[in-house]
């Protein structure tokens, strides 16, 4: 009952006080608001189950060549048999491989995303279709393999929501398939932009040893219950020693590039590099929230200081010391449960914000929402910071004098020297963590301004990018494939404002990065080296206009060049390496298979390219094979324009349109969207880092105005006495302003030497800046220093403006 008792008349305190309980719910709704929006988000990803049943189960298997640069490579048909048969702790196991199809019949064609997939892949996952049946083993062979099962999402927008859509036929790539059922909605795998799974269908030769090598396709397992993925981690090192005992050919190949095969965690796959940046965000709010705590204990220590007289009544009238500080206390966690709640709202638009500015996944695998377990995180927190502000001014309450305060009589309340000693520390401490946060978002904007600037090898403005997916029922034959490029592209030239135009098997940072190992005539790898390995790309002449590759030797892809004039153009790094003292022109670059060898003469030079990461320096070749040597499936086109890029989209689809009536254009950007896309993660973390270090330099100079303003009125007869024997107006301002002076100097020393300590937690996210980078740190210090300094002025100024006879009557 007594609980109950001290909650209401903490109620009824603070209605009393409204200007006062509205600033320190609003600086608490900052602080739990902005903390629980990024743990919503670290819920989401990190501590939410996957949805399906038992998802913790599930490991992503891949390939990893890690002695030549390459971490995470597809996973080959061969592979993927001896892990299904050899490895005990999977309970089950899929392998699947991604194609684009275009959808006729319904309407306008639609590019629509298909994943190929084993019929294990849904015994793995553990799920059921919502109508109909998923494909079996007999339906996975070649010949038996044209039946889809569709997503709900397509089921509803191209069918209708029909129920009599199993048994009916589509037109994929211009071939009848059947569909025998709709997985349910909600059901997402690898992600929302499959539409579409039909059976991968192995032919003989696919499964045969040869294959080894072809890794396009990816591999997820589900443990057996009680495994680990450490075992599964062993027994697929122990499959990789036998087969370097069955292949002693290629072992050598295994040993000196480190190969083998890699479990994963599911989810660790699925967030990538997304774990870095929200881990730092939420040591960003949690300072924020410290900042917030600071000011609130600085303000309930006003409010305490003001309330002495009526504590010491309370305390001569027979309420104990422990009765008061149990009050004062019901008064702070009311606020901060106020401050909870509306925190919940600020939460809310957090979530907004975090979506806007990329951070959040792009892949709907994951539920990320204000639910129960944010909503107690957000009560936890509330409570927890309304003891830690609520107990400073408590303890404060404890240590006045009864006595002393009541002799005090009708003049005013002051301040004993703990309590001044108190407000200092709090506003040193906002001061430091405020420095903290400045030299982060400093470091963070210095490096994203750094990366921006950087050159990726080409030049991405005025340029369009737009990907084809190219049947190969049509386009499967090279004439056929090289007829649709040279009537394409003739048109695209001819549209109004285009000043280039090409093709390419993957553009720069569009997601797609192959890569293969090739040979050189003439060379020979050294001890413990393997052949040359990079990355690959099939382009036409016009592609290096487009993309303003600088050519520095030679010349690019001429018409000409194709099957009957095998020709090659690499890239500066590949020169560089392989041809230091000589000109690579002329020489041989290809594939010594012994049974179909491949060469190819290099006829030029050209610039290197950053191809998917602009933070990375480029350490791994690319060469450059024609166009016409092979047909594309999902070709990409890019285009450079003398007028803004997305003005010609309906153009380009007219274009394409006019060669095939049946080809649907997807994924119109501009390069310049695609490289900012790449950038997300980086960007989101310095913008959210810059409003928080803001919301901390607004506490921390509220802070600093507090304490010396109130340092002030409780000096006034002080000051008053020092004007009246002939102290100036610029010694009042200068008293006041050290004072001031002080506690920032101590305040910014502590953050600098913190950041200084912490700093290694962002270096992840830097490019091109120490993080100990002397410009940053200065630029904190003066600018920190002027806030700051204004902060304490406002006071000073006060202070010597007071009245000596005012002052004196007021002493």
């Amino acid at each position: 009952m007594n609980l109950f008792t001290d909650f209401a008349n903490g109620f009824k305190q603070l209605a009393k006080r409204p200007g006062f309980s509205f600033a320190v719910v609003l600086t608490l709704a900052l602080g739990i608001g902005a903390n629980s929006a990024i743990f919503s988000m670290i819920n989401g990803l990190m501590l939410k189950p996957l949805p399906y049943p038992h998802g913790e189960q599930l490991v992503a298997v891949f390939n990893t060549y890690p002695k030549m640069g390459l971490i995470h490579a597809g996973v080959s048909i061969p592979d993927y048999l001896d892990r299904r048969r050899d490895v005990d702790a999977f309970q089950d196991s899929a392998m699947y491989t991604w194609k684009g199809v275009n959808l006729t019949g319904q309407g306008n064609p639609q590019r629509l995303l298909t994943l190929a997939a084993t019929p294990s892949l849904f015994s793995t996952l553990q799920v059921k279709p919502l109508l109909g049946r998923v494909f079996n083993e007999q339906e996975a062979t070649v010949g038996n393999d044209q039946v889809v099962v569709l997503s709900y999402p397509l089921w509803q927008s191209a069918f209708g929501g029909s129920r009599d859509v199993i048994g009916t036929d589509i037109q994929l790539d211009g071939k009848a398939y059947r569909i025998i059922g709709v997985m349910p909605g909600g059901f997402v795998f690898p992600n929302q932009d499959v539409q579409l799974w039909a059976p991968f269908a192995f032919t003989q030769a696919q499964m045969g040893d040869d294959e080894r090598g072809r890794e396009f396709s990816s591999m997820i397992a589900r443990l057996r219950p009680g495994a680990t993925t450490q075992q599964a981690q062993q027994q697929l090192d122990r499959i990789q020693e036998i087969n370097n005992q069955r292949f002693p050919e290629a072992a050598e190949f295994w040993k000196n590039s480190g190969f083998g095969g890699r479990a994963v965690n599911y989810r660790e796959e699925l967030i990538g590099n997304l774990r870095a940046p929200l881990y730092l965000l939420q040591a960003a709010v949690a300072f924020v929230l410290l900042i917030a705590c600071a000011n609130v204990a600085n303000l309930m220590l006003a409010r305490v200081t003001a309330r002495r007289r009526e504590l010491s009544v309370r305390t001569a009238m027979g309420a104990g010391r422990w009765r008061i500080v149990r009050q004062l206390l019901a008064e702070s966690l009311v606020l901060s449960v106020v401050g909870g709640v509306a925190g919940l709202l600020v939460a809310w638009f957090g979530l907004e914000l975090l979506t806007a500015v990329g951070l959040g996944p792009s892949n709907e695998l994951f539920d990320i929402q204000l639910d129960v377990t944010v909503l107690a995180f957000a009560l936890g927190l509330a409570v927890a910071t309304g003891l830690v502000f609520g107990v400073v001014p408590a303890l404060a309450a404890l240590r006045d004098n009864t006595a002393e305060v009541l002799k005090e009589g009708g003049r005013s309340a002051s301040a004993g020297r703990g309590t001044h000693v108190t407000r200092s520390a709090l506003v040193i401490a906002q001061v430091a963590i405020a420095a903290m946060l400045l030299v982060g978002s400093g470091l963070l904007i210095k490096s994203f301004m750094k990366l921006q600037s950087t050159s990726p090898g080409f030049n991405p403005k005025g340029l369009l990018t737009a990907g084809l997916s190219l049947p190969d029922s049509k386009y499967g034959e090279l004439d056929a494939f090289v007829s649709f490029h040279d009537r394409l592209v003739e048109r695209l030239q001819a549209i109004p404002g285009v000043v280039a135009a090409g093709m390419t098997n993957v553009a720069p940072f569009e997601g797609g990065n192959p890569q293969a190992s090739y040979d050189i005539e003439g060379y020979e790898s050294g001890p413990g080296e393997n052949s040359p390995h990079g990355m690959i790309r099939q382009v036409d002449g016009g592609y290096f206009k487009a993309m303003q590759i600088p050519v520095l030797e030679g010349r690019v892809f001429e018409p000409t060049d194709g099957t009957d004039n095998p020709a090659a153009v690499i890239d500066e790094t590949l020169a560089e390496r392989y041809f230091p003292d000589e000109n690579p022109i002329g020489r041989r670059i290809g594939f010594d298979d012994e049974e179909n060898p491949q060469w190819f003469r290099v006829v030029g030079v050209v610039g290197t390219v950053k191809q998917t990461d602009l933070s990375r320096d480029v350490t791994k070749e690319t060469y450059y094979l024609p166009i016409r040597g092979r047909s594309i499936s999902g070709p990409t086109l890019v285009i450079r324009t003398a007028v803004p890029p997305m003005s010609i989209a309906d153009q380009v689809r007219e274009a394409v349109s006019s060669v095939d009536p049946e080809l649907p254009l997807t994924h119109v950007r501009t390069m310049q969207e695609m490289i900012d896309m790449s950038l997300q993660t980086r960007r989101a973390p310095m913008l959210l880092l810059m409003v928080f270090a803001a919301v901390a330099l607004t506490l921390s100079a509220v802070g600093i105005y507090g304490v010396l303003a109130y340092s002030v009125s409780q000096r006034t007869g002080e000051l008053g006495v020092r004007m009246a024997l002939g102290a100036q107006l610029r010694d009042v301002l200068v008293l006041v302003m050290k004072q001031g002076g002080r506690l920032i100097a101590v305040g910014l020393a502590a953050g600098l030497g913190a950041a200084l300590l912490l700093s290694s937690f962002v270096s992840s996210q830097l490019y091109g800046v120490s993080r100990f980078d002397p410009t940053v740190l200065v630029a904190v210090i003066v600018f920190l220093g002027l806030v700051a300094a204004l902060a304490s002025l406002i006071p000073a100024w006060r202070a010597a403006r007071v009245n000596p006879v005012e002052a004196l009557k007021y002493e």
